[in-house]
């Protein structure tokens, strides 16, 4: 379900959706920290967040399917591994952020005091937190790729330096 296309990998067209709707969601939730913003801000977030947390989980699906259909071997396959951690702890990190933003709107609809307020600063760490890792997934994912294609088309001369860069 979560390999191919027409004989394109979904991998490369799933990871849009975390790289995109994440960010955007940790720029909700430090809006969220305004108060007078919580009302507008609290559904619209939460739904925002469980579609990353979604995305998220295919992404990470579907990357586990293409590294099963690829016989990878040596520095790539360490990078892949990296990348592949990296791509859990963002599911781990999207599903709290999605469950936080659930939460605080049905905080924020029930009450304005500091439960409203302890919740949106902790949504806030979870939202900046989640695109945090997933700036470095994406980091690590896109140098296994183009690292390894710069080698094989002659525009990297080592792979290990090129990795570590």
């Amino acid at each position: 379900m979560f390999d191919f296309i027409d004989g394109v990998p979904l991998h490369p067209l799933f990871l849009h959706a975390p790289i995109v709707l994440i960010p955007v969601t940790a720029l909700l939730t430090l809006a969220f920290l305004v108060p007078r913003w919580r009302w507008a801000l609290r559904w619209p977030l939460a739904v925002l967040a469980v579609l990353a947390a979604g995305g998220t989980y295919a992404t990470v699906k579907s990357g586990e399917e293409l590294k099963a259909n690829l016989e990878l071997g040596g520095e790539i396959a360490a990078a892949i591994d990296v990348h592949q951690t990296w791509g859990d702890r963002l599911l781990y990190a999207s599903i709290v952020l999605a469950v936080l933003a659930v939460i605080a709107a049905i905080v924020a609809t029930r009450t304005a005091g500091t439960a409203s307020t302890v919740v949106a600063v902790l949504l806030a760490i979870s939202g900046v937190t989640a695109a945090w890792i997933t700036y470095e997934t994406g980091d690590r994912g896109s140098r296994a790729v183009w690292c390894a294609t710069g080698l094989a088309a002659g525009e990297t001369d080592s792979l290990e330096e090129c990795l570590r860069t």
